[in-house]
């Protein structure tokens, strides 16, 4: 949930700058409510804090062969971030659904991965990165992570899927930075009665966090 720096503390750190408290005292029951604001600042501070910023510290380090073979560490951040947006996105404490199909999920209804994945390609992306990766500290099968590809998501054989794909992990993050973008702004500024939902399923996620 967060750090504690006393076990029975019960305004617990939810993020580097802000703890459970700074949540609990949001009114969020108005929808122009200025407390809007905060509440994603907070959300974007756990997720900058914990997973993006320990990226950018891999991507920026100054030695070359941390940044070139840290593809799996990436990946497997990634994969958390993705889980964990599910979990906001539906407003739930935990993945509620076969994880694989929440990957596929995910993957469907988002502009910038949706182009790239099919059910079948994000099945095997589940298997072979996040549960190889997770699980394993490999990818399985012929899988293999690389940067400076022309695609995001390819087959190792154009021929025969089961040997796995060839993940970008540079576009892969991005379009993930850019995910986190597009849902920070649906909550900002709603365009739709699904963003409304969206907001209560992220109130229902935080106090699921904060135990609320």
């Amino acid at each position: 949930m967060g750090y504690r720096t006393d076990p029975l503390d019960d305004n617990f750190w939810i993020s580097p700058n802000y703890r459970a408290d700074d949540w609990r005292r949001l009114n969020l029951n108005n929808v122009d409510n200025a407390d809007w604001i905060k509440a994603v600042d907070i959300f974007y501070d756990r997720i900058y804090g914990r997973f993006l910023a320990p990226i950018e510290a891999i991507e920026n380090h100054p030695d070359e062969n941390i940044r070139w073979f840290s593809g799996f560490t990436i990946l497997a951040i990634d994969c958390l971030i993705i889980e964990t947006l599910y979990q906001f996105c539906n407003g739930v404490d935990e993945t509620d659904i076969d994880h694989q199909k929440a990957f596929w999920h995910f993957f469907r209804a988002s502009t910038y991965f949706r182009p790239h994945f099919t059910r079948r390609t994000a099945y095997k992306f589940y298997t072979h990165f996040r549960c190889g990766i997770l699980h394993q500290a490999q990818t399985k099968i012929s899988s293999k992570v690389r940067f400076a590809q022309d695609k995001m998501v390819q087959p190792v054989d154009p021929n025969d899927l089961n040997q796995g794909l060839i993940i970008d992990r540079e576009k892969f993050h991005k379009a993930l930075r850019d995910e986190i973008d597009d849902y920070i702004s649906r909550l900002k500024n709603p365009q739709s009665s699904q963003d409304l939902v969206l907001r209560e399923k992220f109130k229902d996620k935080m106090a699921f966090i904060v135990r609320r």
